[in-house]
């Protein structure tokens, strides 16, 4: 700056330079009218009057003005211009200098952030140097190219390359440039640079598939010197979970709750496991401790409540069920789902009618939460097969909320239930033209024609759009399948069939293999899998009406 400049104190301590220039009627004129602009939601006006200001006074605070508003006005390019302008009027300010290094990489600019990047390292006390390191690489994963940014921070820490968390950084950058194999080795490199480094160790459990088997291997190594790393090993058994190595998790998780025996995530962890393998009364005590350890610890115990419940529910102890729900507090998110647990639990016992004025005695003032009651109260009458009374409520409640696309689904699928197919045919065309790619009324609206085997090229075409949006959905697939079989491709239909019924062992998908398959002349195939649908849900509606039809009985 020109020695005739003055100093001022910026609120953060650091010392803004400021030109000799006095404030004069035209300059404050100008400030008024901006800030008037400002108030007034004219924020071009303000930040082009505070710009200008800037080049004319020399003024480095007009120029920092002019980036708060482009920032406000999430206008990144006008606020890099400003902040350059600012930079220039006061290049020794390091918050000028830090803001235009970030909008620079932030819109892509690396090449013009690296000498400012490498400046403020260079500035860092070395007590500081390694976390600094770590933290000008979470400022470049901004970057809209990773492997630019990668390019860049090649080039600013080639003389950091012996620490640590120079390599971790390394390891950070390849990872989001896509480079696994060449994070693994900087991340092999900062292990052998530290071998407690648990920052390190920790991003090994970040790698994709194909590196897995290394990483777990690296791990099991890390722990086997850093036995007491909490946090190490817990990531380790989530990586054994991805892996399906579900036994050596849970030994991991077994080592955790001994250590940490108040650790709610590592009983949570536990109660899953058994739950998976169906141990349930070993589920059900990490569920009792974690309930209790929570309300000990001050935190909500209704996670464990609501799997409690679930285990009592199926061994068909519904009163044991209905105490662990009502033990959710009025305060918890889990409430209102609770009450329409206890609700369902009654429609199970053939208490309808209870079930219903449970819902209905829930006090809340939430919109939402009344609607999610009164949702519940449908899919309890479509349950309890009064189909007509849930088709009635609603259509009430789709007219309140026209727009909310699981509403209207659940509305489109009681009427046709109600057999109502031009009102299902209204809601489902409403649905896709609010929620174009949803899949699920494609599929609803493309099978409820191919049931009725009524308008079947327009029921492809709708379950073609559907499997488009989610081609690994068994049900979508099962749909599809079905309308090819009712169109005559039988032998594309049992192939699809088929390959559904693998995704997804469900009576209705297998009755619709086992008709194909029959018709193909497959019979023996074909009873073989009614007989495997039958043992999956020996009430399901569609399977029970196939098997009667074709007079097998399993």
């Amino acid at each position: 700056m020109p020695a005739s400049s003055v100093i001022a104190n910026h609120p953060d301590g650091q010392k803004e330079a400021l030109p000799n220039v006095a404030l004069n009627s035209e300059i404050m004129f100008q400030v008024l009218a901006a800030e008037i602009s400002l108030q007034r939601g004219l924020l071009a006006p303000a930040y082009n009057t505070y710009l200008a200001l800037a080049k004319e006074t020399r003024d480095p605070r007009m120029a920092r003005r002019s980036v708060e508003i482009a920032l406000g006005a999430r206008q990144l390019g006008d606020a890099l211009v400003a902040a350059r302008q600012w930079h220039r009027l006061d290049p020794q300010y390091r918050p000028a200098s830090q803001l235009l290094a970030s909008l620079e990489v932030g819109t892509g600019h690396l090449k013009e952030a690296e000498p400012l990047l490498a400046e403020e390292l260079a500035a860092v006390p070395e007590a500081r140097r390694g976390e600094a390191i770590l933290e000008l690489q979470q400022l470049l994963s901004r970057a809209p190219n990773q492997n630019d940014a990668l390019t860049a921070l090649t080039r600013l820490l080639v003389n950091d390359m012996q620490r640590p968390e120079a390599q971790l950084a390394m390891a950070r950058a390849q990872l989001a440039a896509g480079q696994s194999a060449a994070a693994m080795t900087s991340l092999d490199t900062a292990l052998k640079i530290r071998p407690d480094y648990q920052a390190a160790a920790l991003q090994l459990s970040e790698v994709g598939a194909p590196e897995r088997p290394v990483a777990l291997a690296q791990l099991q190594a890390f722990l086997a010197r850093n036995p007491d790393a909490k946090e190490v090993r817990f990531a380790y058994a989530r990586l054994l979970l991805a892996d399906n190595q579900l036994d050596a998790a849970q030994q991991q998780f077994e080592l955790l709750e001994k250590r940490y025996p108040h650790d709610l995530s590592t009983l949570m962890a536990l109660a899953l496991l058994n739950l998976h393998s169906q141990h349930n009364a070993q589920a059900e005590q990490y569920l009792r401790k974690y309930a209790d350890e929570a309300v000990q610890q001050n935190t909500d115990p209704a996670q464990a409540y609501i799997y409690l419940a679930q285990i009592a529910e199926d061994r068909k102890d519904y009163q044991a069920a209905d105490q662990w729900l009502t033990r959710i507090s009025v305060g918890s998110a889990a409430y209102i789902p609770a009450q329409i647990g206890r609700a369902q639990l009654l429609s199970d016992q053939n208490k309808v009618g209870a079930a219903l004025a449970l819902l209905r005695s829930v006090q809340t003032n939430d919109p939402l939460d009344q609607l999610t009651l009164k949702r519940g109260a449908a899919d309890i009458l479509v349950k309890a097969k009064r189909y007509g009374a849930a088709e009635d409520m609603l259509a009430k409640l789709s007219k309140q909320y026209p727009s909310d696309g699981d509403l209207l689904y659940q509305y489109g699928m009681a009427a046709e239930l109600n057999k109502h197919y031009d009102v299902m045919e209204k809601a489902m065309r409403r649905l896709i033209a609010i929620q174009p790619n949803n899949a699920q009324a494609y599929n609803a609206l493309g099978y409820s024609l191919t049931e009725r085997n009524t308008r079947l090229p327009e029921a492809l075409k709708l379950l073609q759009k559907a499997s488009a949006l989610a081609p690994n959905d068994p049900y979508i697939m099962d749909s599809l399948g079905w309308v090819k079989f009712r169109m005559g491709n039988k032998d594309e239909a049992v192939a699809l069939l088929k390959q559904a019924f693998t995704m997804q062992a469900q009576a209705e998908i297998g009755a619709h293999l086992g008709e194909a398959l029959w018709e193909t002349g497959q019979r023996d195939e074909a009873r073989k899998y009614w007989r495997e649908a039958y043992k999956v849900d020996p009430n399901d509606d569609t399977l029970k009406a196939t098997l009667k039809r074709f007079h097998f009985n399993p």
